[in-house]
């Protein structure tokens, strides 16, 4: 009996510990960079879990009532991944008190979607946002003949069908006044392995569209740019 008792204390501990603890100041701050992007309700959670031996701490976010949301009901796993960046990357020297964020997001028809993105994924979108950036600066200027030499060798493609590309957006939607980051996905493909799919929003004199930057998740190169 007293065996019994003990094996059960133990399955206890070591399959799930979970405990809201306070929050930090640089957490609070974290959490509000999350709703002046997205608005609506933020509810937070934070604690571990242990099971078969690792231990994993984390911070949940759990979104509601976001217009932008639920505007992008069909687009919430990269909107999943733009929410645990925004947080993760707030928390500057904080980072390390977390080795997984995770997203729920509740949307007004009842619907719940989950989540997760352990630290090394976000630094994965840490790393690669000068890339990023430096690409929606290039398109702005119309330096398409850098952007091409962004592309992995192994994409065969010429200056001139960028450029062909982006003048009949601009024709069609009007010239860019602004990009904006709007998530992330990690993905296995069959041509090219494992990418990392990148939302951008560019905001155009007559629509915003959506530009999809795909990465070569290995050694980070560019090997596609589509529109949605």
């Amino acid at each position: 009996m007293n065996r019994i008792l003990t094996l059960l204390i133990l399955t206890l501990i070591t399959t799930s510990c979970k405990k809201d603890i306070g929050v930090t100041d640089k957490e609070v701050n974290s959490v509000q960079q999350v709703l002046n992007f997205y608005d609506g309700e933020c509810l937070r959670h934070k604690g571990f879990e242990t099971k078969n031996g690792e231990t994993i701490t984390y911070f949940e976010l759990e979104m509601s009532k976001s217009s932008l949301l639920e505007n992008n009901a069909k687009k919430l796993k990269p909107h999943s991944g733009n929410i645990a960046y925004l947080f993760y990357s707030s928390l500057d020297d904080e980072k390390s008190n977390y080795n997984q964020v995770r997203v729920k997001i509740n949307l007004h028809d009842g619907t719940s979607s989950e989540f997760s993105y352990s630290d090394k994924e976000i630094e994965e979108i840490e790393n690669l946002m000068p890339k990023i950036d430096n690409i929606s600066d290039l398109i702005k200027k119309k330096d398409f003949e850098s952007v091409a030499k962004i592309f992995d060798k192994s994409i065969e493609l010429e200056t001139s069908q960028i450029a062909e590309l982006f003048n009949n957006i601009d024709n069609q939607y009007g010239i860019l006044k602004q990009s904006q980051f709007q998530g992330f996905e990690l993905l296995d493909t069959n041509n090219f392995g494992q990418v990392i799919k990148v939302n951008v929003v560019q905001v155009r004199e007559k629509i915003a569209l959506t530009m999809v930057l795909t990465f070569n998740r290995n050694n980070r190169n560019l090997i596609a740019i589509e529109f949605e």
